[in-house]
């Protein structure tokens, strides 16, 4: 391999590396640390709420910044700001403001980083030998993400968590600053020249062009639309599980025990993922297994909520956890199996909109049920609310559309 290459690949993955671990170290105990300082459920679902809301606005304009003013720059931004949510939630003490403040800022600060990193790889290796092979390096670089995944979760967790739930918050921040400084070492502005004065009002023009774009396509092609119906019940399903396991799990312990449950849960990820890839004919059969997918899910959510055995309940939540990671491959096969269009991508992004929608109603719909009843009724309601939506719709899916 070409040493140019093979450096630029390096300082990739320790980028990569860094930032990641600056977020995962906190992953496992995050909703942990918000219910120890005073935040009821319906405000940590707020806090999700607005993670999701401001990423769904910033995603837009994020790639015009970045291609605007620089790689480099971007990043360093993306590191910093982050970095500054993080503190903001490190000084809350229960109050609302900071909780808002720290859910704003992580957002921008994620969608600064989304794609750019990526971007200033491929240009650089493309500068070298445009026909050297980029999966290998994504690939390689996922691999690392996952162990790093597993393994600064539980450390954060385990270790700093049990000392103080605070601590892997300010140890998270710490490591994004440390990010920025390699950012500034290892990135040149000479390689991320500004290409055109950024306009806002351009890129929201944009946008909203786009989203009448997939409103038009949603219309007139019948069986992407049945799936897209189909689909978006499954957000509600998964509003509870997704978000407050730590709290439902980690109960009435005094020792934190997340960081354990974290490494089972990023196995039994992995396990799905490759387990699914391997179905026989699985092309022949995505609708149905869909469906059944769909069935299991919301029996195995609904059922762990209603025994007393832990250990039961928490393999009924790892067997969701396993048909989710399989699941969420075969739901995008089967929408970019049912595009005939050529903006592939614009119908795409329609789609995440409305899921980004629906998961923000699924995020306020489970915390207020927790908070007015508790985390088991919110569990169940929402799986029996979501699987009654789902199961007709995907049927009706299945007969009406074409060949997924």
């Amino acid at each position: 391999m070409n040493q140019e290459i093979k450096l630029i690949k390096n300082k990739f993955y320790i980028l990569e590396g860094l930032y990641n671990l600056g977020i995962v170290i906190f992953s496992a105990t995050i909703y942990l640390y918000l219910e120890n300082i005073g935040y009821t459920l319906s405000e940590i679902s707020l806090f999700i709420s607005l993670f999701w809301l401001i990423s769904f606005v910033t995603e837009i304009p994020s790639g015009m910044i970045s291609d605007s003013f620089g790689r480099r720059n971007t990043m360093l931004l993306s590191c910093l700001i982050r970095a500054a949510g993080l503190l903001f939630l490190f000084i809350s003490e229960g109050e609302l403001i900071y909780l808002i403040l720290g859910a704003v800022l992580t957002s921008i600060g994620e969608t600064l980083k989304s794609g750019t990193l990526d971007s200033w790889l491929v240009e650089s290796v493309n500068k070298i030998n445009s026909d050297e092979q980029l999966d290998k390096i994504f690939s390689m670089n996922g691999i690392i993400g996952k162990t790093l995944g597993m393994a600064g979760g539980f450390i954060g967790a385990q270790f700093l968590g049990n000392i103080n739930l605070s601590y892997p918050i300010i140890t998270g921040a710490v490591l994004l600053c440390i990010t920025a400084i390699f950012v500034a070492s290892f990135l040149k502005n000479e390689n991320t020249k500004v290409k055109e004065k950024l306009q806002f009002n351009k890129v929201y023009k944009e946008f909203f062009n786009s989203f009448s774009e997939g409103i038009r396509y949603f219309r007139k092609n019948k069986s992407f639309s049945y799936l897209v119906v189909s689909f978006l019940p499954l957000t509600i399903i998964l509003a509870g599980p997704s978000n407050q396991w730590q709290l439902f799990f980690q109960g009435e312990n005094k020792s934190i025990i997340t960081g354990y449950l974290w490494i089972f849960i990023g196995l039994m990820s992995i396990i799905g993922t490759w387990f699914i890839g391997r179905l026989p004919q699985l092309e022949k059969k995505r609708m149905n297994i869909l469906i059944i997918n769909v069935i299991v899910n919301s029996i195995s959510i609904a059922v762990l909520t209603m025994i007393e055995s832990y250990i039961a309940a928490f393999a009924l939540f790892l067997v969701h956890v396993f048909i989710t990671a399989g699941d969420e491959i075969i739901r995008i096969t089967a929408l970019h199996k049912n595009i005939k269009n050529e903006n592939r991508a614009t119908i795409i992004s329609f789609y995440y909109t409305l899921e980004a929608i629906f998961t923000i109603v699924g995020l306020v719909l489970v915390g207020v049920l927790s908070d007015y009843f508790n985390m088991n009724i919110a569990w169940f309601t929402c799986a029996l609310l979501g699987f009654v939506i789902a199961l007709p719709t995907m049927i009706l899916a299945k007969k009406r559309g074409q060949a997924l």
